[in-house]
């Protein structure tokens, strides 16, 4: 007797593939911890390029990840304290702010200092200054200048953990009230089109006021920073007034990174081994 053909219920669903696909997307970005460009997801599961980016806006609707520029990230990652960044490349850290605070700020400056810990080492190295009001904006950046002789001026706010940092409505009031003469800040990563990267939208949009604000910003970051992919989905873009003050990169990628910023007309001080470089894109 001959076999009987398959009915439509022995084959797999549509809707139960498309299901099961999702979720070992959702499942593939959460293992992975931080963004993964679509061409590298095209290359993990045998769908056409208009599938999948089906299934991340399906999967951005449904909260289960965030959509970057060029592929998503998994909606729900580790977002390191303050106190543990801290210990993250510390001489470099030190380097950069000791050449922030001693080359970069002027006399009878108002200087913004963010909540990052690159930015709490330009707090460091300037609160015994007395020709300078620094402008808070972090715990710890206040922490490191309680005790010294410079003018102190704190951005209050509700406290955001883990960052140690001031947001929300009084914090963009007392903001509104200043012009920093120059700004030093911190970011989770760099990209010369997109800007600053930051966890979530209200730390992005704070960032990019004070950029308004202020006459002059510099990013104070570690070779860690750039390139690779970006951790969280929200940026702050960088005007023409933005700068770098990092480490010469160790690898071609990051070095490319940072002519790109030059490219794109911004400032880089690159701190070598022997002595800082700086480079200036094109006005």
């Amino acid at each position: 007797m001959s076999e009987a053909p398959a009915t439509a219920a022995d084959k797999p669903r549509p809707r139960k593939r498309t299901r099961r696909r999702r979720e070992q997307l959702a499942a593939l970005l959460a293992d992975r911890g931080a963004s993964t460009s679509v061409h590298d997801l095209l290359a993990h599961f045998d769908v056409s390029e208009a599938t999948l980016r089906r299934d991340l806006a399906a999967l951005s609707e449904a909260g289960e990840l965030v959509r970057v520029y060029g592929g998503a990230a998994p909606a729900h990652r580790s977002e390191f304290s303050w106190r543990e960044k801290a210990l993250e490349a510390a001489e470099a850290k030190r380097r950069i702010a000791e050449f922030a605070a001693r080359e970069l700020v002027a006399s009878g400056d108002m200087v913004f200092i963010d909540a990052g810990t690159t930015p709490r080492r330009v707090a460091r190295a300037l609160r015994d200054r007395e020709d300078v009001t620094l402008v808070i904006a972090g715990l710890a950046a206040l922490l490191e200048v309680a005790e010294g002789n410079s003018r102190v001026v704190v951005l209050g706010g509700r406290l955001r953990r883990p960052s140690a940092s001031f947001l929300g409505s009084a914090a963009d009031l007392l903001l509104d009230l200043v012009t920093p003469d120059v700004a030093f800040l911190g970011t989770d990563y760099l990209d010369p089109v997109l800007g600053a990267n930051y966890p979530d939208l209200e730390q992005a949009a704070f960032k990019s006021r004070v950029i308004g604000r202020s006459q002059r910003s510099w990013l104070v970051v570690d070779e860690s920073k750039f390139p690779g992919p970006a951790p969280f989905g929200h940026w702050a873009r960088l005007d023409a007034r933005t700068g770098i003050v990092t480490t010469t990169p160790s690898d071609p990628a990051g070095q490319a990174a940072l002519d790109a910023f030059v490219g794109a007309g911004h400032v880089v001080h690159r701190l070598g081994s022997d002595r800082p470089t700086e480079q200036v894109g094109p006005g």
